[in-house]
């Protein structure tokens, strides 16, 4: 289903109205999320959970959705372009993530890791506090990542050097991985 048909499945007749635009990319189409306060998704065209991700924002905010790029959408664009110039390390966009608190706890962590760098998902889940057998329900939690390049769920790899999952494939991953590598000092 296209992401429009989605946005409109799950609108309402609310008051409260959440904007999406869709910018292009050298990954593909890329669509943002956001109100006039917080960006709440990021996302491919073609990213496994978008019926999810845009149902849960629906269900949290009882919004309509409206096809317009807002303030905060505008942001996220000058910084999607400053990221894929290689001038931007870490987004500064202001976020809002609906998910369980061991979800964002993954999430946090994962805005903590630098520009360029890689980390195991048992590694992540050490860090977490966690055994490095928790490394499968961290990447349930990075599938579930609702703002893809902005929270880095890109930058987890599989411990046997192979490349792990992403919901929005791994070719996209490998690019982003290559990208980042090019462009850290």
């Amino acid at each position: 289903m296209s992401l429009n048909k989605i946005f409109t499945k799950y609108s309402t007749e609310s008051g409260c109205s959440v904007y999406f635009h869709t910018f292009d990319s050298p990954l593909g189409k890329i669509t943002g999320v956001a109100d006039d306060s917080f960006l709440y998704m990021v996302c491919f065209e073609d990213s496994k959970n978008n019926d999810k991700n845009i149902q849960t924002i629906s269900k949290e905010l009882s919004c309509n959705f409206v096809e317009e790029k807002n303030k905060v959408l505008a942001k996220f664009q000058d910084e999607l372009a400053a990221y894929l110039e290689g001038n931007l390390k870490k987004f500064t966009v202001p976020l809002k993530m609906f998910g369980s608190d061991f979800q964002k706890d993954v999430w946090n962590k994962l805005l903590e890791m630098p520009y360029g760098s890689t980390q195991s998902y048992g590694d992540l889940a050490k860090s977490l506090g966690r055994s490095a057998s928790h490394a499968r329900a961290i990447g349930a939690a990075c599938g579930a990542n609702p703002h893809l390049l902005v929270i880095p769920c890109h930058r987890l790899v599989a411990s046997n050097a192979k490349g792990g999952g992403f919901s929005s494939g791994l070719d996209r991953k490998e690019w982003l991985l290559n990208h980042e590598k090019k462009y850290t000092s």
